[in-house]
């Protein structure tokens, strides 16, 4: 245990997010699977037991090794992962909410998940301000250090109203909901601004200079997890909103049809992204290996994400269009997960990943 803590990676949380974020696809699609909700139950529980289970070595690490936990935090490669921890709490929240689970009274399970949405959204605001802390200190951050996998800490600030969308209306009534809802709408803002930085940041890295080392890869498949969520929350965010500010039904009505196009434009960025992410993936595969790494689960989460954007767009606009692509990426997001999961359980039997990282050769153009 001393030895797999002190190289716990940071990024071991984004298995959690992907399992969790799966529970959530299959609910949006529960009219068209059977067996849906045993398979949210499963899904739920599995992510459930992995929280639990890294908990113990991520913790360790920070009391233990707390010197290689810094120095990973320092990290301008490595840093971006760490918020995967928190994330990791919204995410089984959301999928806790949308699971039936007869034997979890109501009154329990709405506690849980307010306790999940106080202690992600603080551990999300504690990292991003210690990594934008740690970055700006720094001497020197090359270009090269920069990679899709920098976005990890908007997506983890834009899944905050995710959650807090759902508690503001079930505690509109209350002093909480109108907490959920504030510190929701500042955390949109925190989110939606620094993915915008970021990406622009990142871009540019990608376009002039080589791109990154082969093993981060699938850190290309983030881009698609921001206007995923953002598509989500366009759609959600108006009935919170008029339960906690009075709005009128002829206001609500307007934003509702005013929140579909802006859901539609956000997921269509999405959408883009995700073939080119699978465009680059596939030329990188051809021309050089690609070795398993935790990167991996970055393919999983983010098909998860879009896949219950999809979900939620189709909702709204229930077209052929939205029903094959939404149920397109359920299946791709299914299949990622098993692979990526079978590859993880080779690499913690074999001991490959709790050894130090070595670096990796750049992926080529």
């Amino acid at each position: 245990m001393s030895q797999i803590a002190k190289h716990f990676a940071p990024g071991w949380f984004a298995a959690v997010m992907g399992t969790a974020v799966i529970a959530v696809a299959i609910f949006v699609f529960r009219q068209y699977l059977p067996f849906a909700a045993v398979l949210q139950r499963f899904f739920l529980g599995t992510a459930v037991l992995l929280f639990t289970l890294l908990l113990i070595p991520w913790l360790w690490r920070w009391l233990r090794y707390r010197q290689y936990a810094v120095a990973d935090l320092r990290n301008p490669v490595s840093a971006a992962f760490f918020p995967t921890m928190p994330i990791s709490l919204l995410v089984i929240g959301v999928a806790l909410e949308k699971t039936p689970l007869s034997i979890l009274p109501e009154a329990a399970r709405w506690g849980i998940l307010q306790a999940l949405w106080l202690a992600g959204a603080a551990g999300i605001l504690i990292f991003a301000l210690l990594i934008l802390s740690v970055f700006f200190r720094q001497p020197e951050i090359k270009w090269e250090s920069s990679t899709l996998g920098w976005l990890i800490p908007p997506v983890s600030a834009l899944l905050v109203p995710v959650l807090g969308a759902s508690l503001a209306t079930h505690y509109a009534t209350s002093g909480w909901g109108m907490i959920n809802l504030v510190g929701s709408l500042l955390f949109l803002g925190i989110g939606s601004v620094l993915f915008l930085a970021v990406l622009a940041v990142v871009l540019t890295r990608y376009i002039f200079y080589a791109l990154p080392p082969v093993h981060l890869t699938p850190t290309l498949w983030v881009g698609i997890a921001p206007t995923s969520i953002l598509a989500i929350l366009a759609l959600r965010w108006v009935t919170p909103l008029q339960k906690l500010l009075g709005w009128s039904d002829t206001t609500a009505a307007t934003l509702n049809a005013l929140a579909l196009p802006v859901a539609i434009a956000l997921w269509g960025f999405a959408f883009f992204w995700l073939l080119l992410a699978m465009g680059m993936t596939w030329q990188t595969k051809r021309t050089l290996t690609l070795p398993f790494a935790l990167s991996w689960w970055a393919f999983v989460f983010p098909t998860g994400a879009f896949a219950v954007s999809t979900g939620v767009v189709y909702q709204a606009l229930p077209t052929a269009f939205f029903l094959v692509t939404g149920l397109g990426a359920l299946l791709l997001v299914l299949l990622l997960w098993l692979i990526t999961l079978l590859r993880t359980l080779r690499g913690i039997r074999s001991g490959a990943l709790f050894a130090p990282h070595a670096p990796a050769p750049a992926a080529q153009r």
